[in-house]
Formats: structure tokens, C-alpha cells, sequence
């Protein structure tokens, strides 16, 4: 069985599009909505996997995310899950580099050098995936860019946010947001995971594949030493 996790990236088959459901937000008439991912899974780019409450069995909840040049709507849509054509995680960080903008540069290769030397994985996701994937022009040099990293262990987690804190002083103009993701499926914003260091009774938002809620430090901790799937 397939398992979608948050962030993963699809590709759907054009004959699927009769069957989705614009699932918001509002106020763009449906019609135009379903006319729009006609148009987007036409030309062959990928959608973006959401959080799936709520959502029926065989059933997708999936994100359009529009390049300025389309408007920059966020659009969900609700898709057969049979009727994807291709599926895959978001571009690694070595492959999106070539493709984000030149003052970025310097400080996006110290960060994939401390994640290759620290055997952390990390994907891009948002407006940096799509741009490189699709070759739309996404991010400017005001945008931020999002990665999804995996460390493995607590250590390597505390270690990746303590870097990207001194990263973002050395390298103002690269802007890094994005999640920190537990083995077990936990995910929580790195810089909120950095402030909780100072504080161990500190409650997280945290993200798994079907809900958000509130989870203790400890309690995230523990999803490095007791892995139950790798969804976001």
C-alpha cells in the first residue's frame, strides 16, 4: 500500500481531473477551480500533498500552489487516489540549488555541506520545489525556503537547529523555514523546535499526515527513539 505523507508531490492523470473536488478555499467558484487544475495538470506539473483529515478512503486531499505569474492562489483539491499518475517525495536540497537565486547560493551550500556531512536528509517543499521541478518562476530573493528535514536522532536534530539559527546571522539573505521530522512521524517548525531548547516543559505544534496538535518537548523526543513510519 502506497502511504502519501505531507509534502510528497504528485503527479495526476488528466482523466482524474473530471473527478476532483475543489475543497477551497473560498470565494473561487468551483468551475473555475477544477478549469485551473485542468490547466496546471496539463502541463504536466505536480501537486503538492496536504494533511488528510477528513478525507474518505481512496481518497487524496492534494495542494495547487500557484507561481506569482498565475496569481498565487493556494487551492485543495480532493482527488482519487487511483488517478495518480506519478508519486514521489519533494527534490532534495543538491538538486533545487542550481535553480534558487543567486545571493542564495553562498548559504544554501554551507547548509547541504553540514547536512552531508551530517548524513541528515532534507527535501525542499513549497514555492522552491515547484520553481525547480517546473521551471515557474516561484521565489524571489525576499522569499523564504522551505525543506523538510529528517535527522534521525535527537542529537542530530538539536544539532541541525543550532545550525540553522548561526546560518541565518552568517547568511541574512538565505532565508530557510521549514519542518524538523521525527521518525515517527512528528513534525515540527525548526525554529519553534530551537526555542523550545531553553525551556523543557516547552509545548510544540506539532504535524503529522492526518492532524495538528499539542505535544510536550518530551513527548517529540521520544518519536527518535520509538519509530512508527516516516509520514510527515
Amino acid at each position: 500500500m502506497i502511504t502519501f505523507n505531507r509534502h510528497d508531490l504528485v503527479w495526476l492523470k488528466l482523466d482524474a481531473v473530471r473527478h476532483a473536488e475543489y475543497a477551497g478555499p473560498a470565494p473561487l467558484e468551483p468551475i473555475s477551480a477544477l478549469s485551473l487544475l485542468h490547466r496546471w495538470v496539463l502541463s504536466g506539473y505536480p501537486l503538492i500533498v496536504a494533511r488528510q483529515d477528513e478525507v474518505l478512503p481512496n481518497c487524496l486531499r492534494v495542494g495547487l500552489a500557484e507561481p506569482p505569474s498565475w496569481g498565487k492562489r493556494r487551492l485543495s483539491f480532493i482527488v482519487n487516489s487511483q488517478g495518480i499518475e506519478k508519486h514521489q517525495q519533494g527534490p532534495n536540497l543538491a538538486s533545487v540549488l542550481p535553480s534558487l537565486p543567486q545571493p542564495w547560493q553562498a548559504g544554501a551550500n554551507a547548509l547541504l555541506g553540514f547536512l552531508d556531512h551530517h548524513f541528515i536528509a532534507a527535501h525542499a517543499y513549497g514555492s522552491g520545489a515547484i520553481q525547480a521541478l517546473t521551471g515557474l518562476p516561484c521565489l524571489t530573493e525576499s522569499s523564504d525556503l522551505d525543506v523538510l528535514f529528517k535527522p534521525v536522532s535527537w542529537l542530530e536534530a538539536e544539532k541541525l537547529c543550532l545550525f540553522l539559527d548561526a546560518l541565518q546571522t552568517e547568511y541574512p539573505e538565505f532565508k530557510v523555514d521549514g519542518e524538523v521530522l521525527n521518525p515517527s512521524g512528528q513534525a515540527v517548525q525548526w525554529r519553534e523546535l530551537h526555542r523550545s531548547f531553553s525551556d523543557s516543559n516547552s509545548q510544540l505544534l506539532v504535524k503529522t499526515n492526518r492532524d495538528v496538535k499539542l505535544v510536550g518537548l518530551s513527548g517529540y523526543q521520544q518519536g527518535f527513539q520509538c519509530p512508527v513510519g516516516s509520514a510527515a
